[in-house]
């Protein structure tokens, strides 16, 4: 997982597009004049945690914290779990609060949807479309919200990874406003933050928070308790609760410590630090309270354990059979009260390291008898399913309810799939997060393959299939396609596709698309051929000729485009139908009659409600036409126009470089393209190829013609390798035949690659 975030973290890093930020900030201007400021209209801080109740200590800390930010620096609170980072951010919070005139807390896990929120909660919701992209909401957050104030402070709290939103978010606000960030994660220097490690108590310091808060008992005691504990803050703070909470001796609490510490220490688990030790004993001793006090608590809590830590929605235990509302209400005190789980705007929260030591015990079948709480995840985790199915048919792509889903498969708690995981990938391509509909389809394709060598079914191989054939979708966007793993896969699974014509067709429809990508031409056509003789002639199959006929010349499209039932298509399909029939439409040259199959295709979308992803089809649809029909500025506009508020793949990079190219912007397609070079997509290696042999730079177009798998470009490094020849000899030689030579020669590149680029069609 840390390589991948490493690759997606280098590939999504484009900047922000100025002709967008211009037109917001003109947007903004007129706002600020028409209405009031947002110092009067709006409340002044958002999201702030509760006051930390039960805090000691921290003062120079606190003290330097505030210097820094005073000095415009801004900082990052890290260190290991469970020395209170987060506490110790609220906590400053909590005193320095009037120094500043917005404060504003933020989870990293949620970020985006943070950003939209606090827009909206600042009324600039106007400022904003439906899905507007990350660098669209910091600019408004930036020059709305915070701008003119006489302070703002951001904290953005618990940054597990460092994403394309999370850097970007980063680098626009420390330059800003005040950025307080807590991490485990380190080496935050890299970013331009000051990085302050957030240590566990002294000695001294554990004495004088258990002084504070448990008044009565010595200091003796005290002090073997803060020993036995480690100074671990977390450790302390679980201890107060619950001797609190039961009116417990410190003798007796310290007594029952030892007992559950010496079998801890006794069990060897390799992932367990001494401080995880530290806190599964602390935790073990709250876990057997709560079993005596409420069965259902703990397998609440088992349940958790499971989920996103951050955003537990309670909507989630409604499908749980064994508590009512009221009954749920007060398991959620009961468990507050051990600070296991906190509360907040309807959603509860778990601190991760709590997590870490539940599913250890579940594992070891050590938390509750009978019941896993496992299983019982997996029967609410089915009736989910049904409500997946309600959002699908009613084209409800904005319920989060996938996500749930994700973290559970994420932290490895399915062994097997019992619901219907193409429609979760659904739900993630229909909201166009990419990211997300990666490690879902990776996961879920790892998770069925092991079921299905096991079980042999039927059912769970076609959802195999389903979710291999997301993959391979999603990994081909985002250039991290294997095509070893893919032909590996196939080779495995052979006899069951065959057996299975409409899959074995969409399997071999998928094939052809990679081969299409790495430039394997000859194979290829093979494969689309084979495909064309075999369901031309056939009835059915139409959502595949749809797919197929963008591969063909125009009388073959046609010919698939005549056999395809439109009586009997779904409205999806026609959607196909109508990108099919527009693309047909540019081959021919018939631009008027390609605008009016796009005026019924946006007439046919606005119908009903479909994702996003059909809306993103037209909107890359419309500009290819644009480009087609050599308005480049107007599809450059276009091509701006869907990248402010969707994915941007490696298809929409390509178009918006044959336009830059058209433009004579060559040194702006290249540095656009410049991330994708190494991805081995035939399509890019050309026009990176052209663009290079413009500037001479031969050694760079002979490598990569040479490492491309594509046989088409065998001429082109032929002829490619021979004006460079050519080249050297005029630096010596500029007679009147040699430059000749030269000029014909590169004119015959030149024209060569003026076929390869005019052939591409997205």
């Amino acid at each position: 997982m840390d390589e991948l975030s490493t690759v997606m973290d280098s590939k999504l890093t484009l900047k922000a597009d100025m002709c967008q930020i211009d037109e917001l900030s003109n947007k903004v201007d007129q706002l600020s004049m028409e209405s009031k400021s947002v110092k009067d209209t709006t409340k002044t801080h958002w999201n702030l945690p509760e006051p930390v109740s039960i805090f000691f200590g921290r003062e120079s800390l606190i003290e330097s914290i505030h210097l820094k930010l005073q000095q415009n620096q801004a900082i990052a609170l890290s260190e290991m779990g469970g020395v209170g980072k987060t506490q110790t951010a609220a906590k400053f919070v909590q005193i320095h609060k009037d120094e500043y005139q917005k404060i504003f807390w933020i989870s990293a896990v949620r970020l985006k949807r943070s950003l939209k929120e606090i827009l909206c909660a600042f009324r600039c919701k106007q400022l904003i479309a439906d899905e507007p992209s990350m660098e669209t909401l910091t600019f408004i957050f930036l020059s709305k919200i915070c701008e003119g104030s006489k302070g703002s402070l951001v904290v953005l709290d618990d940054v597990t990874d460092v994403t394309k939103d999370v850097t970007l978010f980063i680098r626009n606000v420390k330059e800003k406003i005040s950025l307080l960030l807590t991490s485990q994660l380190r080496d935050w220097e890299d970013y331009g933050l000051i990085q302050i490690a957030v240590p566990c108590f002294h000695e001294q310091e554990s004495i004088g928070f258990l002084q504070n808060e448990l008044t009565t008992a010595s200091h003796q005691e005290i002090s073997i308790l803060a020993n036995r504990l480690q100074s671990l803050p977390l450790a302390l703070h679980q201890a107060i609760c619950y001797i609190k909470k039961h009116k417990v001796p410190l003798h007796k609490y310290i007594e029952q410590f030892e007992a559950c510490r010496e079998s801890v220490l006794g069990m060897k688990i390799n992932s367990f630090t001494e401080y995880d030790k530290t806190l599964l004993t602390v935790w073990d001793m709250a876990f057997a309270k709560i079993r005596v006090e409420s069965k259902n608590a703990l397998l609440i809590l088992g349940m958790m354990a499971f989920m996103d830590n951050r955003r537990i929605n309670k909507k989630t235990f409604s499908y749980f059979d064994k508590v009512d509302e009221f009954e749920l209400n007060e398991i959620i005190s009961l468990l507050g009260q051990y600070s296991l789980v906190n509360e907040r705007n309807d959603c509860l929260e778990i601190h991760s390291l709590v997590q870490k030591v539940i599913r250890y015990r579940i594992e070891q079948k050590q938390f509750v008898e009978d019941e896993c709480p496992l299983t019982l995840l997996e029967g609410v985790l089915l009736k989910i399913d049904v409500s997946i199915k309600d959002l699908v048919i009613n084209c409800d792509y904005e319920d989060l309810w996938y996500i749930h889903v994700f973290r559970l498969i994420m932290s490895g708690a399915l062994n097997a799939i019992n619901f219907d995981a193409y429609l979760v990938l659904d739900i993630a391509a229909g909201r166009m997060e990419m990211e997300n509909l990666y490690l879902l389809a990776e996961l879920f394709v790892q998770v069925l393959l092991k079921q299905y060598r096991l079980s042999r079914d039927v059912k769970t191989f076609d959802m195999l299939l389903c979710c291999h054939r997301r993959f391979i979708y999603v990994s081909s966007q985002l250039g991290l396609l294997n095509v070893n793993e893919i032909f590996s896969f196939e080779k495995e699974f052979s006899s069951e596709l065959e057996e299975n014509s409409v899959e074995v067709y969409q399997w071999k429809l998928t094939q052809a698309e990679l081969y299409n990508i790495h430039g394997r031409m000859l194979l290829f056509s093979d494969v689309v051929q084979n495909l064309y003789n075999e369901l031309v002639k056939k009835k059915g199959f139409d959502d595949i000729k749809l797919r197929l006929a963008r591969f063909f010349t125009v009388s073959d499209v046609e010919a698939l485009l005549n056999s395809v039932d439109t009586n009997n298509l779904s409205d999806t399909d026609f959607l196909m139908y109508y990108h099919a029939k527009c693309s047909l439409y540019i081959k021919k040259g018939c631009f008027d009659l390609a605008e009016q199959v796009m005026k019924n295709w946006k007439e046919h979308l606005h119908r009903k409600r479909f994702s996003r992803l059909w809306h993103f089809n037209f909107t890359k649809k419309n500009c290819f036409l644009l480009y087609k029909k050599g308005d480049y500025n107007e599809a450059l506009l276009a091509c701006d126009e869907f990248k402010q508020d969707f994915f941007i793949d490696a298809h929409d990079l390509i178009t918006e470089a044959l336009i830059l190219i058209k433009l004579g912007k060559f040194d702006d397609a290249e540095v656009l393209l410049d991330d994708f070079n190494q991805r081995n997509n035939g399509i890019i290696i050309r026009i990176i190829s052209y663009l290079k042999f413009r500037k001479h730079d031969f050694e760079a177009v002979v490598k990569l013609l040479s490492d491309a798998e594509d046989e088409r470009l065998s001429n082109l490094l032929f002829l490619v390798n021979e004006y460079a020849k050519l080249h050297r000899q005029l630096e010596n030689n500029k007679s009147r035949e040699i430059v000749e030579r030269c000029l014909q020669m590169k004119k015959i590149v030149n024209e060569l690659f003026q076929v390869e680029l005019d052939s591409i069609h997205i």
